[in-house]
């Protein structure tokens, strides 16, 4: 049997964090497995981080191309989702750079920032979008069942016989663009039991997300919605954004004010 491996989620302790220094505890075709990591796995339909890994003893700097979650403890909490905890992060790399790596080697992972900053915007107005259907159609939250968020928009797939008509989206999209507009603060939180269980808030409103999040609303600039029919019991509401300039300038030279996890 293959030893399990749990990675510690840096993340988690501070979200800030774009970079840290960590040991190979395995490497597997899913890619490389180590003790510790800042790189945001792929999970609720949010894409994962992207960077470097570095090889400290030679100095070369070698990509990685997505990060993931491997199998660890399920947790079963009244009102939250069934996630997994306790798991190993996997950094996939190009099956050629793969051959450069060995179990124990020492390295310094870093994130790509303006990725990170991007996704974080992303999955902020996902949840914007969402407040603003349940200000029109209460508890559809329990309704959705498909996700996607991306670097520059996200979408939502809802199991419903309700027709989004085109009067019906643009009141979802006033209502999101004018929480951008209040610069609501966001607000994250664990649950007092589970470290890796977490919630998120804006305006009053709670939803269990383990994502990653701006801590003001403004920066993500105006959003644009669409609908698609996907059959009699589906309707798809998808958005883009337009990141504010400044913000994304101030990103660079001050990440640590920018963007948090949650």
């Amino acid at each position: 049997m293959n030893k399990l491996h749990k990675t510690e989620k840096l993340y988690y302790r501070d979200p800030f964090l774009k970079k840290c220094e960590a040991t190979i505890l395995d490497i597997q075709e899913k890619g490389i497995v180590l003790d510790k990591t800042v790189a945001f796995p792929e999970g609720g339909g949010q894409e994962g981080d992207r960077g470097t890994i570095t090889i400290l003893s030679t100095g070369e700097k070698i990509s990685f191309l997505d990060t993931q979650k491997g199998l660890g403890r399920s947790i079963y909490i009244d009102n939250f989702p069934v996630i997994q905890v306790d798991t190993p992060i996997y950094h996939f790399i190009e099956e050629d750079d793969l051959k450069k790596f060995e179990i124990g080697m020492q390295v310094i992972l870093e994130i790509d920032v303006a990725r990170r900053m991007n996704l974080a915007a992303s999955h902020t107005a996902t949840h914007l979008m969402l407040m603003g259907v349940e200000s029109i159609y209460e508890n559809f939250e329990s309704k959705v069942y498909g996700c996607h968020i991306k670097e520059d928009s996200g979408r939502l797939d809802f199991r419903t016989k309700e027709k989004f008509d085109a009067e019906t989206v643009q009141k979802i999209e006033s209502y999101a663009n004018e929480l951008i507009q209040n610069n609501c603060e966001v607000k994250t939180f664990v649950h007092e039991n589970e470290p890796e269980a977490w919630y998120w808030e804006c305006d009053g409103v709670v939803y269990p997300c383990g994502g990653m999040h701006l801590l003001q609303t403004e920066n993500i600039g105006e959003i644009k919605l669409r609908r698609k029919n996907l059959g009699k019991n589906g309707q798809r509401l998808s958005f883009s954004f337009n990141l504010v300039k400044e913000f994304r300038e101030m990103y660079h030279d001050n990440y640590q004010v920018s963007v948090n996890s949650d």
